[in-house]
């Protein structure tokens, strides 16, 4: 009851319009239903709503907030991530100092294609910036007991887009990264990624060739891509946890049902490390709004 009274009261005063500070917010949000089913495990069904609100509050100011609640639809409880309870998953002030773009409070963080981070919402402080042709993003912050410190850079060089990436989610965890894109055909890209543990020394990589690009209604794009991920070469801080320890293909494909809704579907055929199987069969249905 407390958590869904604290997200009313950001609401709230977000949308207060005799406050100058909080003029003109602006809201917008995404909702999915998704099915995934792992080798061994029985299958999941479950719903995400998701509700977030932006507003200037000053020239150089802006905050921002973000409601999540998710569903299991198969036994009729939340999921684990929404512990039936509508939650707070970020809500941070950003603003221009210079050429930095400063953000602090639970914020997103994501380090180069997403295989050491891609996190929904973690508190501390991030800075970006760009120096001629180079993006930089620096991030500090804390989970739980962890001290959390993070580095990201990215360039281009003729058709080439490359970046590297440094993750400390732990004294005993660390990692990095290098990516990399670039065309291969006229509408088909190529993408690239290594990473490894810097203290347990494994590593990986994975490699996707996507075709096309689903933007409006009745577009299509699809993709193969390739993986080899020893045990622990992937952080928690990863939302495909099941890149982890893995070796194969993967055939995915999103259609664009209208210009706000979009049907995806994936399917593994990945081993672990040691050969047992380790397949995954997702599809989701999501719409912005």
């Amino acid at each position: 009851m407390k958590k869904r009274l604290l997200v009313a009261a950001v609401m709230a005063a977000m949308t207060i319009s005799a406050v100058p500070a909080f003029a003109a917010p602006t809201f917008y949000g995404d909702a999915n239903i998704e099915y995934n089913e792992l080798t061994g495990q029985s299958s999941d069904l479950t719903n995400r709503i998701r509700l977030s609100v932006d507003s200037a509050i000053a020239d150089n100011m802006y905050v921002h907030g973000r409601v999540v609640m998710n569903n299991d639809l198969k036994d009729g409880s939340s999921s684990p991530a929404g512990d039936n309870e509508i939650r707070l998953e970020q809500a941070f002030i950003g603003g221009k100092l210079g050429s930095f773009d400063v953000k602090a409070g639970r914020q997103p963080l994501w380090l180069g294609k997403g295989a050491l981070a891609d996190v929904n919402g973690i508190n501390g402080i991030q800075a970006a910036t760009t120096v001629n042709n180079i993006k930089l993003n620096g991030f500090y912050g804390k989970d739980g007991d962890n001290h959390v410190t993070a580095a990201d850079f990215g360039t281009s060089y003729r058709s080439v887009n490359f970046g590297g990436s440094y993750l400390q989610e732990s004294d005993e965890n660390k990692f990095m990264g290098i990516n990399a894109d670039t065309k291969i055909m006229e509408n088909a890209v190529l993408n690239v990624e290594y990473v490894k543990n810097t203290e347990s020394k494994n590593d990986g990589f994975l490699a996707e060739v996507k075709v096309g690009n689903a933007v409006k209604k009745g577009d299509l794009d699809y993709s193969v891509a390739y993986r080899d991920i020893e045990d622990g070469a992937v952080s928690a801080y990863s939302t495909e946890g099941n890149y982890n320890n893995s070796e194969g293909f993967r055939l995915q494909a999103n259609y664009k049902v209208d210009d706000n809704a979009t049907l995806t579907a994936y399917q593994d055929f990945t081993d672990s490390q040691d050969g047992t199987k380790k397949n995954q069969t997702n599809v989701e249905f999501s719409v912005n709004f």
